[in-house]
């Protein structure tokens, strides 16, 4: 294969020239690997146009080889912040070996602009606003709402910085929610100054008072340092002084560059996802999100056979498990937990946090060889919660009638149509306490964390990855280079790059350590699994969605 790669390259550096500039288009929610569709679907369906990390990474190393300067045309973004810094270490890290970034911001907000300002110049349209505002989180409470249509919810938790449940009994922030959101808000609020001052040669209180001072128009913008000039896109290429035919898009491009060669290594990484919020069962989207659960489910049964298979590979040396959750359902978690613990005896598991891999997703990676966080990574939240549902007021007011019948003393412990007794409530309590108990002493044996030190800094309190660090819960600050390195060397691969990886998603009709049983959820199930059928580890809200 190697060999007709060489013949293909040597045809392009004869037969075309290449382009001085091509363009990279970065929008959507950028998850770190582009999602597996058929060949029809692929030639039937146009393309969405949201690039994947894997995708950028492998386009700037193309562009880095052949020497082509890269134009990063930003669109509207759904990232979040860990995402967006692992972006911004890879552009940092082809203007190092080099290479020229130039950014051209379609709309500029403060998820594009902090991106942006790890290139070297950044454009934008006349008519455009720079809204770099700043960061802000907003919680949703329910507890009117859900008063108003006759609905209640008991909930209990290990201690109240694991508030996940307050949004179905509380209207705001309790002190210690309130005191961590600020805590987690001040240290990315910090990591965008810092970034901006860094790629814009200011300091920080002059970054500071400009984000007061926010939005401005494109003009004054310029004025202010924080662009370097307002331009249509048309018009970037005589502005950059380069002519407009040595401008090219990325599908034009790549027939004009070198392809890398293929790997030739026997021994491989495979890479395992896990994303969204742990569930029991297969994973799926919902066609709507829900409370606590939202849309993407990361189902126990798929990530326990995608990482079986992994171990099953003879040619598989390490695993590298990418984790962007936070949380879910606390059996689902433990599942997981289980074959992550037992296959690192036998080959390396190296964890790499996304966006967050909090609570249940923090769980999960405690066991790896190795763990690796963004620094704005959300994680830790150890810690465990029940909610116990109330709908008694809106059956009689909508005339419903349910009518149990029972055999069991407990058989209707989660029976949402009438309140729960002391002595159910008892249950769950205890119920809350074991399952906590569990979580740390797993925590413990992992990170090899003393029990005593490890309270001060669980009972559901959430960190940022650069407070992980600093306090044990995590192994290295880095991202999927680091985390990729890392594994290779635990396996001993030498050299060990993107281009060793395997991708391992569920394999179909077989499982190395037996079947598991599967059972179709639907939306419905979801709903009652959210409000209240055993105990949920889940992070009590995301730092920054809503700039």
């Amino acid at each position: 294969m190697n060999f007709f790669i060489t013949l293909r390259n040597l045809c392009v550096l004869l037969l075309r020239r290449r382009p001085e500039y091509v363009w990279l288009n970065v929008r959507g929610e950028l998850p770190e690997f582009s999602r597996r569709v058929g060949v029809l679907r692929r030639r039937l369906l146009p393309s969405p146009g949201q690039p994947s990390l894997e995708e950028i990474r492998y386009r700037l190393e193309i562009s880095r080889r052949a020497g082509v300067g890269v134009l990063l045309r930003v669109g509207e973004l759904g990232a979040g912040f860990a995402a967006l810094e692992e972006l911004r270490r890879e552009i940092v890290r082809f203007r190092e070996a080099g290479g020229r970034v130039v950014a051209y911001l379609d709309s500029v907000d403060t998820r594009s602009y902090y991106l942006a300002c790890a290139a070297e110049r950044i454009f934008c349209p006349p008519s455009a606003t720079v809204a770099v505002t700043g960061v802000r989180t907003r919680v949703t409470f329910l507890k009117d709402a859900l008063d108003r249509i006759g609905v209640e919810a008991e909930v209990l938790a290990v201690s109240p910085y694991k508030s996940a449940g307050e949004v179905f009994t509380r209207n705001d922030f309790s002190r210690e929610a309130r005191e961590q959101a600020e805590r987690l808000l001040e240290r990315r609020y910090e990591a965008l100054v810092e970034a901006i001052a860094h790629g814009r040669n200011l300091t920080p209180e002059k970054v500071r008072e400009l984000v007061d001072g926010a939005p401005y128009g494109a003009g004054r913008a310029v004025e202010l340092g924080l662009i370097d000039g307002a331009c249509y896109e048309d018009e970037l290429p005589g502005v950059l002084g380069v002519e407009r035919k040595r401008v090219a898009g990325w599908g034009a491009a790549r027939r004009a560059l070198p392809r890398p060669y293929r790997s030739t290594k026997r021994r491989k990484v495979a890479v395992v996802e896990l994303r969204g919020t742990i569930t029991r069962g297969r994973s799926r989207r919902l066609p709507l999100p829900v409370p606590l659960v939202g849309a993407e489910q990361a189902g126990s049964d798929s990530v326990v056979r995608s990482l079986r298979a992994a171990e099953g590979s003879r040619s598989v040396a390490a695993v590298l498990f990418l984790v962007d959750s936070g949380g879910g359902d606390a059996l689902a978690s433990d599942l997981i937990w289980r074959e992550v613990e037992r296959i690192r005896r036998k080959k390396p598991v190296v964890a790499l946090m996304g966006n967050a891999a909090a609570s249940g997703g923090y769980y999960v990676c405690a066991p790896a060889s190795h763990i690796v966080a963004r620094s704005t990574t959300l994680t830790g939240s150890i810690g465990v919660f029940v909610t116990r549902p109330v709908a008694l007021r809106l059956y009689r007011r909508v005339g419903v009638h349910p009518v149990s019948i029972e055999r069991g003393r407990h058989a209707g412990i989660f029976d949402e149509s009438r309140p729960p007794t002391e002595e159910e409530m008892r249950i769950l309590g205890e119920e809350l306490r074991r399952s906590y108990e569990e979580f740390k002493e797993k925590v413990c044996r992992g990170r090899g964390i003393p029990v005593r030190s490890l309270e001060r800094i669980a009972g559901g309190r959430v960190w940022s990855g650069a407070e992980a660090h600093e306090i044990g819960l995590v192994d290295e600050i880095g991202g999927f280079r680091e985390a990729l390195s890392r594994a290779g060397e635990l396996a001993g691969i030498e050299g060990v790059s993107e281009r060793d990886l395997v991708r391992v998603g569920e394999p179909k009709g077989y499982l190395v350590a037996g079947e598991l049983l599967e059972e179709p959820e639907e939306v419905t199930r979801s709903l009652t699994r959210a409000f209240g059928s055993g105990v949920w580890a889940a992070v009590p809200y995301h730092i920054g969605e809503h700039w």
